[in-house]
């Protein structure tokens, strides 16, 4: 097991019972060397929104949608991190023995108390459960939301269990928009440092406050994120990590030895982001960038629904992922920081494993249409077969992954494979 796994077990295994790691020692991050910002840029940095309008030519600098977001938070007190109490993870009942299947879940997906969404939560579990998920993540933007006033699920990884229809896992999107990172981004200036935790155990009342305001330096928001994570349990995933770019492979690969195992590899909800442009490499590229240094990240597909009456810019339902796990909150969580999944935007597999020294890809038999299947070592295309079955030979050194691209453009992504 790497180091990078090592530490995202052992952060999980405190809060969340990760079965393959609780015995994975605890490798404490670096302190931060980075100079403070001025009491000036200070009061700069603090805006706080969700999802704002991404800056256009002639509007850069227009922060309505953040200032609306700062007017109606600051009229609620916040939880400070600092004061919050980690909570051990509550033993479950014994889980009878299941076969391991194909489970459709997503991991970042918004409800009312967001702020900037209007559904509440049973609508937002209705809308996943006519569409055949498994699992959902409640992310709400700093905060940990419960399903209803009286709900209380302290010391668990799940807001609902599998007895109830879909799972909905606990969850939040720490969310930091400062202005003025280093390195530097969009030349608006505006920076999006935002990372989830799923199966968080804790359950602060209210909105959190837990970012880094001193510094300009993502590496120290990012770190402060994680040691938002360390209050709060969870898995730790960066969010569409392109979004008003600024996202570098050095801080990916400190981000991965720090314990992040998931990054956002297709937001559907930022595609222009994802793709990158002619001066911006895209999230594919940056995520190959830092596995070839050896980092351990595995590649996600969200959808960061916001809106679910088929009229908003952020509607359910374009990305997600597939576990294969046993149907259980603790057992997704486990495959999800194994990296026991592939990411999808459409395309439906029916094998993405490792078998013997060979990587196999297999498309769902039912599926139509036709397929590419693209494997991706050491950061190069080293072959592309024009198929529904393939397999490539794990190199001795570095790694190889898939991409399976359907005629229409739809795509899964297959997790990164080494000896």
């Amino acid at each position: 097991m790497t180091r990078a796994v090592a530490v995202a077990c052992a952060v999980y295994a405190a809060s969340a019972g990760c079965a393959a790691c609780a015995t994975q020692d605890v490798i404490p991050p670096v302190a931060p060397s980075a100079p403070l910002a001025s009491p000036a840029d200070e009061a700069t940095l603090a805006t706080e929104a969700g999802h704002d309008e991404e800056p256009s030519e002639n509007e850069r600098g227009n922060h309505e949608d953040q200032d609306d977001q700062r007017e109606r938070t600051a009229l609620e007190p916040a939880v400070s991190v600092e004061s919050v109490e980690p909570i051990p993870l509550v033993p479950g009942e014994p889980v009878p023995a299941e076969t391991e299947v194909w489970l459709r879940g997503s991991t970042h997906v918004h409800a009312r108390a967001s702020g900037d969404s209007s559904e509440p939560n049973l609508g937002v579990i209705a809308w996943y459960e006519q569409h055949q998920y498994d699992f959902i993540v409640l992310t709400d933007h700093n905060r940990v939301s419960e399903l209803s006033p009286t709900g209380d699920t302290r010391g668990q990884v799940a807001l609902r269990g599998p007895g109830a229809g879909v799972i909905v896992l606990s969850g939040i999107e720490l969310t930091h928009n400062p202005i003025g990172c280093l390195p530097a981004g969009d030349r608006s200036g505006n920076c999006r440092i935002h990372v989830n935790l799923l199966g968080p155990t804790a359950r602060p009342i209210g909105r959190i406050e837990w970012a880094e305001r001193r510094s300009h330096y993502r590496l120290d928001m990012y770190r402060a994120a994680l040691a938002a994570q360390a209050a709060l349990g969870g898995i730790a995933q960066i969010n569409h990590p392109q979004w008003l770019w600024g996202m570098t492979p050095d801080l990916l690969v400190e981000l991965a030895q720090r314990g992040v195992p998931l990054i956002e590899v297709a937001n559907v909800a930022f595609s222009k982001w994802n793709a990158g442009d002619a001066a911006h490499a895209s999230t594919e590229a940056l995520w190959d960038a830092a596995l070839a240094r050896g980092a351990t990240l595995w590649g996600v597909a969200s959808d960061d629904a916001h809106d679910y009456d088929g009229h908003g810019k952020y509607p359910p339902g374009g990305g997600w992922v597939m576990v294969h796990a046993r149907r259980e909150p603790r057992a997704i969580l486990d495959a999800l920081a194994a990296g026991r999944f592939y990411a999808s935007t459409g395309v439906q597999l029916a094998r993405a494993e490792v078998e013997g020294d060979e990587l196999i890809v297999a498309v769902d038999p039912a599926a139509t249409g036709s397929y590419t299947i693209d494997f991706i070592e050491n950061a190069r295309r080293v072959d592309s077969i024009h198929g529904r079955f393939a397999r490539r030979r794990v190199p001795l050194t570095g790694y190889v992954r898939a991409v399976v691209t359907r005629n229409d453009g739809k795509r899964a992504w297959i997790q990164p494979a080494r000896r």
